[in-house]
This record gives C-alpha cells, structure tokens and sequence, in this order.
C-alpha cells in the first residue's frame, strides 16, 4: 500500500483557517491552541519514535517528552510554518539522541501487535510474523535510512515535510528512501532466506 507523496495535499479552507489561528495563538503561549495543533499527531508521534527506537516505552517517553518541549519553545515557534513538520522534527531528534545515548537489546523483546510494514517487503512474510521481522530488519539499519522510511510510511507525509522534520534535500530523502527499501529487503533475504527461497519458488 503506497501512501501519497504530494507536497501540497488538499485541505479544506475552513481547517486551514482554523490551523493558520491556532498557529498564531500557539506561538504566543496559548495551550488551548497547543492542544488544539497536537491532538491529530499523538498517534504518529508514537509510531515515527517506535520506528526509530525500536522500544515502545522509551517511544512513549519520546512522545510525552516531544509534546512538553514544544509547548516550551512555543515562542521559538514561527506560525507562518507548517506545525506537525515542526513538531516531528522535535519527535526525530529526541529519537536520535535515545538511541545514541541507550544502547537497548537489539530486537529483543519487540511486541507483536506493534503494527509496522514496508511495501516492497510485504511480500515475503505473513502478517503479524512478517511485521516483527520487518522491524527486525528495518531496526539493523542504519539511522539516516531508518528515519527516512520511518517517515515516508507515516500517514499522508510529504517529502517535503519529511525534508522539513530531517533537515535533508527532498532528492536526499527520496534517494534515502529508495535505498533504505533495498537495503531492508537485502537485510530480510539474509535473515530469513528461507522465507524467500519459498516463496520464489511457489
């Protein structure tokens, strides 16, 4: 299932005109506002730190921790920016500094339900298996590639925005995504090459 790369996704005048007031509220410290801006993103603040860090309680740390920082730096704001970019850049980088700074057990303990797929992958294991493995994979890559497919499979994201929250050219970020995708596909035939042997020969 692809998702939809257009940098300039439709949305309705009266939201945008809405948005456009929190913006200018949120940057003057109004918390309503702040609310108002960050309740559509909480699930996909959880899941972009899930995908980087690969542990679901330091993911919910970096969430919790994402939404205290922005509300803090709410003057360093500039409301005529897009928010949710401003705010997964905070979720980003808070990631990047967990993993450099924790050095968790590698794959272990990851659960099952966490729901995470890639496209080009899909094909090769089932289900819930297929998801766990995924992570697997996707967690030995390295971080510039991880980030970048963490971000590219968030719902309705941009490149641009993704260049917005990573501080890269689009043309990086496409170039990192498409050998991010390889990359991962190479790492599951190593991991499970019998998985593919299977089923390239059924």
């Amino acid at each position: 299932m692809g998702l939809p790369k257009n940098p300039s996704l439709a949305i309705a005048p009266e939201r945008m005109k809405t948005e456009e007031n929190a913006r200018v509220a949120f940057g003057q410290g109004d918390v309503q506002a702040f609310e108002c801006l960050c309740t559509p993103h909480l699930d996909l603040l959880y899941t972009l730190a899930l995908r980087i860090t690969g542990n679901p309680n330091i993911a919910e740390d970096v969430a919790q921790e994402t939404l205290v920082r922005a509300l803090s730096r709410c003057h360093q704001y500039d409301p005529n920016r897009p928010f949710r970019p401003w705010l997964l850049r905070i979720a980003t980088n808070l990631s990047r500094d967990r993993i450099r700074t924790v050095w968790w057990k590698r794959i272990a303990g990851l659960n099952s339900d966490i729901v995470s797929s890639v496209p080009s992958a899909e094909v090769v294991i089932d289900a819930t298996e297929r998801d766990r493995r995924v992570r697997q994979a996707l967690l030995a890559l390295p971080i510039k590639y991880r980030e970048a497919l963490s971000l590219y499979h968030l719902e309705d994201i941009s490149y641009a925005e993704m260049s917005e929250v990573t501080g890269a050219s689009v043309s990086a970020l496409k170039q990192r995504v498409r050998r991010g995708q390889l990359m991962l596909r190479q790492k599951l035939e190593k991991l499970y090459p019998d998985e593919f042997v299977s089923r390239s020969e059924g």
